[in-house]
């Protein structure tokens, strides 16, 4: 291959940067472990031992000759796409380490090692009182955070800028504007049609969960052929993905008692942010740009996913004899395809529709703001949350573990990630079109993931999110996820 750093500063940096990276995936490997393997009671080494490293990688990138290296470089005129956003990533880590106290970092790191664990437990026993003084904790930080970052308007800009850069609260709500009222209108059509049902039999349907794993097996081995190789499954609390490098990628997924589709929609969606990773060009690898930093578009893949693979009819019939065996009886594709795609208010965001899943975020999005600019308490959340699910929903939960507690995201530190998902899913639907308009049929798996991989994927995180539109010839367009989600489920409702 030929070589794709060509600057001297860049080649330079590139080498110092193995040592940092090697922190961070060592880093990696201990919170996959503490997420699935690690015993209940190592939380507090294990924050302990990851402060320290928190605290070392930060050293070691503030080092003089490394940052005069990176300013060094950015003043360069005649740098690549790829050499340029090595430089735009590593302007964007210098601001954070240069900004934060290694006092504060130390901490944070130790605070959310334990407080996922805690999280956990507080989850699996309802009491969000066990938890509250962990969160309170989180959202502080989050805020000081915020302070150290700078900002213009709002503290929760910068805390929405470590996750989309450049996103603002601002941006949020517009988009939360543009499609709350179109999203109301699709939701009111199903639920006053004739065919519309608050539940559906499969959803009570219990299922044999080794048969289970063995389907969700099957499906990532159809997906990847490397499955088992440099790509690997576990069970968690909540699905998640992380990747170390793209020889070393690994999800999670999760099995209950019934209503399988939880299991095998959050497979097929933490399948595509892995998908992402292992199509990373791998001269990327051990740089500041392998994988992909942007939310939305890491989003809008697992999204892509999980609602225009996973949801597909031709994706239902492929495996309906391996559903049947899980849930041992009969099942016809048109029962499993309405389940697998109705719409109604649920208490679960990684269970919701694709209409109702944007209130789920919406109502994150409102509660994160106002704890952030102190409007909202943390005492009064429990509260704060019932009453959002009735307003956006009409339902509230019975339980605080389907209600407040049910997202891992807060416990890990990570405040302003929820709106991705809702600009994530509408990017979705962007891609799904260029790929159809491009001739494929969603199902074409092999030829689905070279054109991702040709356009999104081995880029890593040279672009930004909208470098990548515009490479792409697009612009975000709400309009088309709203148009499909009405043609889509006018069909299936009969309204």
């Amino acid at each position: 291959m030929t070589p794709v750093f060509k600057n001297k500063k860049i080649k330079e940096i590139i080498e110092y940067y193995k040592l940092p990276w090697a922190l961070s995936y060592v880093t990696g490997i201990a919170h996959w472990d503490l997420e699935t393997y690690m015993p209940s009671n190592g939380a507090g080494m294990r924050g302990e031992a990851l402060a320290k490293i928190s605290s070392l990688r930060q050293k070691i990138f503030l080092d003089k000759n490394f940052v005069n290296l990176i300013h060094q470089a950015e003043r360069s005129k005649t740098l690549s796409d790829v050499e340029g956003g090595v430089v735009r990533i590593l302007l964007r880590s210098l601001k954070y380490y240069e900004k934060l106290p290694p006092s504060f970092v130390e901490e944070f790191e130790k605070l959310t090692s334990t407080a996922t664990v805690v999280w956990r437990n507080a989850k699996d026993t309802n009491d969000f009182k066990l938890f509250a003084p962990y969160l309170s904790k989180i959202f502080d930080m989050n805020r000081q955070m915020a302070e150290y970052l700078s900002y213009t308007k709002s503290p929760y800009d910068a805390l929405l800028d470590q996750y989309e850069e450049g996103l603002t609260s601002k941006d949020v709500e517009s988009f939360f504007t543009e499609i709350k009222d179109p999203l109301k209108n699709i939701l009111s059509q199903i639920t006053h049609s004739k065919k519309y049902s608050k539940v559906l039999p499969l959803e009570n349907a219990k299922y044999d969960k080794e048969k289970l794993s063995e389907v969700n097996d099957k499906i990532l081995k159809l997906f990847w052929s490397g499955f088992g190789k440099n790509f690997r499954m576990d069970i968690s609390a909540h699905p998640f993905t992380t990747s170390f490098a793209n020889t070393d990628t690994r999800i999670t997924t999760w099995y209950h008692d019934r209503d399988f589709a939880r299991s095998v929609l959050a497979t097929v969606h933490e399948f595509g942010h892995a998908l992402y990773d292992l199509q990373c060009d791998p001269a990327l690898q051990m740089t500041p740009i392998q994988g992909g930093s942007s939310l939305v578009i890491h989003e809008s893949q697992s999204r892509f996913w999980e609602n225009f693979v996973g949801r597909s009819r031709n994706f239902i019939e492929y495996f309906l004899n391996d559903f049947q065996k899980a849930v041992g009886r009969k099942l016809s594709v048109e029962d499993v395809y309405a389940y697998f795609n109705k719409v109604s208010p649920s208490m679960l965001r990684v269970e919701a529709d694709e209409v109702t899943y944007h209130f789920h975020i919406m109502l994150r999005f409102e509660i994160e703001k106002g704890i952030i600019e102190g409007g909202l308490k943390i005492k009064d959340l429990p509260e704060i949350w019932n009453s959002k699910m009735k307003e956006y929903l009409g339902i509230t939960p019975k339980t605080d573990s389907d209600g407040v507690l049910q997202d891992i995201h807060w416990s890990g530190g990570s405040v302003g990630y929820f709106p991705t998902y809702s600009l994530g899913t509408f990017l979705g639907a962007q891609w799904e079109k260029e790929i159809v308009d491009y001739g494929l049929a969603i199902g074409e798996y092999g030829k689905m993931e070279k054109w991702l991989k040709d356009h999104i994927h081995k880029y890593g995180s040279t672009y930004t999110l909208q470098d990548l539109l515009t490479k792409n010839k697009m612009k975000f367009d709400p309009s088309v996820n709203l148009n499909y989600l009405r043609k889509k489920y006018a069909k299936i409702y009969g309204f």
